[in-house]
């Protein structure tokens, strides 16, 4: 059987989060090996990196400083050259932080006991005092191999940190440092808030996508969305770093940096531009269509990357109780055909409401899947005005794409052509449409007919699974029918070209 997707184009605004230009106080790169075409590149982006290192790679030692780019010196352990650091210091004002001990409860790192740790910081205190720094660390997270003392084996990150404090009560501490390499920004979230019992701002080092068998770019794209979602909104988190910038291809799915200097990978342009920011004052006016990670406000929701036909992520692990707002302005009191992109994986439903009162309850089906994507409509009436929409679950179990305020019904619904089946897909067309086809066993005819009953525009698609673009932008403004036929039955719709 043939199933047919039709993205129909219409005249309204869409509203993308996603790539930015804009500098990021928070995102770093945890990376050894820079060029100066690399600080070329990420200066838009990145506000800080470090090295493990008391001072930076000769590569970039005399330039970085041209760029932006914030150095943050670490004492990897207690062995730091001193003399090095404390020169590299006074002839660099301009650094404000000094990074502790990296993974001290790990065997083949720092290794340092809690007690070992707590011995050692009051050197690090003392240089921080005499350079006005702010000290942050020590850096700890989930260890195999790990150290042990007075019977216990420091596995557990938060742990070490009991007894780090526990054994040094009064050390000047300014931040906690963590790294993690769970795939998933949900657990990325619970691990994070483990931390903010200590009340101090957190620094999470390092991180990537590290702790399964079988990964991919994919999965470090779904985790990059995510993470940078949470970690720009958590006003708990002070800084970051993407673990790590490497351009030496011995993890491809990681790295950052292509071979050649100052070029990006597929992952390191969306490490570096992805846009998480959330702004409750802005009002999208609709008409338009909003990707569903542009929300104005939330609760207990993560991104991943999308599999869907279009857009860079939808908002996943919605479960009971959750919910998200969308500010819109409507500029005339209309009925509004509201529809959800949605994935599911049970029935469930969704309570909507405006400005605090409910407006009704769209139920939705199994569609199959997480990333097995329906269109539902929702029908409204919305008074001329602010309005903050919110969407609230019962139930959960399904991910959401995008929302689309319209003031014209663009459904198709799905309805039976004999062989194939139709769903009418809504998305932004001022100069065309696609047709996505898939299961091929028939071929098809696509017309589109002026309000005349001329043919305009007229395509035969094949039997081979594809993607199709059918252009419009030569047609005038006016309104017009679209036919998808097959040889013995056909269906109708139609659309206004603006």
């Amino acid at each position: 059987m043939k199933r047919i997707l039709i993205i129909l184009l219409t005249s309204t605004c869409v509203v993308f989060a996603g790539l930015s230009q804009t500098k990021s106080n928070k995102r770093g790169v945890a990376y050894g090996y820079h060029k100066e075409a690399d600080f070329q590149t990420i200066s838009p982006y990145i506000s800080w990196w470090y090295n493990w290192s008391i001072k930076p790679d000769n590569g970039v030692a005399g330039v970085y400083e041209n760029y932006g780019i914030e150095f943050v010196p670490m004492a990897w352990n207690n062995n730091f050259n001193e003399t090095e650091l404390r020169a590299f210091l006074e002839s660099h004002p301009n650094v404000h932080y000094l990074l502790g001990f990296n993974e001290p409860n790990f065997l083949d790192q720092a290794r340092m006991t809690p007690k070992q740790a707590a011995a050692a910081w009051p050197k690090l205190e003392k240089i921080a005092a005499d350079y006005g720094l702010e000290l942050v660390g020590p850096a700890v997270n989930w260890c195999g191999s790990c150290v042990s003392e007075n019977g216990v084996t420091y596995t557990d990150p938060y742990k070490y940190l009991d007894d780090f404090f526990a054994a040094c009560p009064d050390c000047k501490v300014d931040y906690i440092a963590v790294h993690n390499y769970m795939c998933y920004s949900g657990a990325l979230k619970s691990y994070l808030d483990g931390f903010k019992k200590y009340g101090k701002k957190i620094w999470l080092t390092e991180f990537a996508c590290w702790d399964q068998s079988n990964i991919t770019v994919d999965m470090q794209k779904s985790l990059v969305i995510g993470a940078l979602d949470l970690l720009e909104n958590d006003t708990m988190i002070f800084r970051y770093a993407w673990f790590n910038g490497n351009r030496s291809g011995a993890y491809p799915y990681l790295d950052l940096y292509k071979s050649t200097a100052g070029q990006l990978t597929d992952l390191g342009r969306l490490y570096m531009t992805y846009d998480a920011r959330h702004d409750t004052l802005v009002y999208v006016t609709i008409p338009a269509r909003i990707e569903a990670e542009n929300y104005a406000t939330m609760s207990g929701i993560s991104l991943e990357a999308t599999k869907d036909l279009d857009g860079n992520a939808n908002v996943g692990w919605v479960d009971a109780g959750d919910w998200l707002t969308y500010n819109v302005y409507n500029p005339d009191s209309q009925k509004i055909y509201l529809y959800f992109r949605i994935a599911s994986t049970a029935a469930t439903s969704i309570d909507i409401y405006d400005n605090g009162a409910k407006l009704g309850t769209l139920n939705i089906t199994n569609t199959g899947g997480w990333q097995t994507w329906k269109t539902f409509l929702f029908e409204t009436t919305l008074d001329t005005g602010k309005h903050k929409i919110k969407i609230y679950t019962p139930t959960g179990k399904f991910n959401l794409n995008w929302l689309w305020f319209s003031n014209t019904n663009l459904s198709l619904g799905t309805s039976q052509l004999g062989i194939p089946t139709v769903e009418i897909y809504p998305t932004l067309v001022d100069q065309s449409f696609k047709l996505v086809t898939r299961d091929n066993n028939e071929s098809l005819e696509v017309s589109i007919f002026n309000h005349q009953g001329t043919v305009v525009l007229k395509k035969n698609l094949d039997k081979t699974p594809s993607i199709n673009e059918i252009n419009v932008s030569n047609l005038k403004p006016g309104l017009y029918t679209l036919r998808i036929a097959t040889k013995n039955t056909s269906v109708h719709k139609k659309f206004v070209k603006k």
